[in-house]
């Protein structure tokens, strides 16, 4: 089993102001964090940058926000060395493109289907947008939309929450 523990806010979030929730992913185009930072700027919101770990399921969660996951498939045990590395990664990697930005950050960590993780924290944060980037080009995101649908897809069609897509693969038209 692996726990993390709850991320910290990078800058300080007034109390007062709205909140955008943001999907996020491992070796994502940064274009929807950039577009989810533009936004944030001119909302005067802070971001709450949310990833949800597919290959892992809840245990727990103790009386201090961390985490108790397991791994879906029972061949990969958790190691000390390897347990949170993704999730190391990509905090670091937000903390990097965020840097310097001016708008109020976390990163929230959570395991499962994605559209349900970011419905939660949509709903736990008070958010007023949730933004999400299309899916992925090629046909590995054909085939993760043929076989369950896109995550944009199911918040649309569930969402009291205004959903923004951010497309990934424009073309260029002349």
């Amino acid at each position: 089993m692996t726990r993390s523990a709850p991320h910290p806010w990078h800058g300080t979030a007034e109390p007062d102001a709205p909140t955008l929730v943001v999907g996020v992913l491992p070796n994502q185009s940064p274009t929807v964090v950039r577009r989810a930072v533009t936004l944030a700027h001119t909302m005067r919101a802070s971001l709450v940058c949310v990833w949800a770990d597919p290959a892992r399921s809840f245990v727990a969660e103790e009386p201090d926000g961390t985490l108790v996951t397991t791994p879906l498939d029972p061949d990969h045990a958790d190691s000390e060395e390897g347990s949170g590395v993704a999730e190391t990664a990509l905090s670091e990697k937000l903390a990097a493109d965020l840097d310097d930005v001016g708008v109020p950050w976390r990163f929230v960590y959570s395991v499962g289907e994605a559209s349900r993780a970011l419905a939660r924290v949509a709903r736990e944060t008070g958010a007023v947008l949730i933004v999400v980037g299309s899916r992925r080009p090629g046909i590995g995101g054909w085939m993760n939309h043929l076989i369950g649908g896109s995550t944009a897809g199911r918040l649309a069609h569930t969402q009291p929450v205004p959903v923004t897509i951010v497309p990934l693969a424009v073309e260029e038209h002349p």
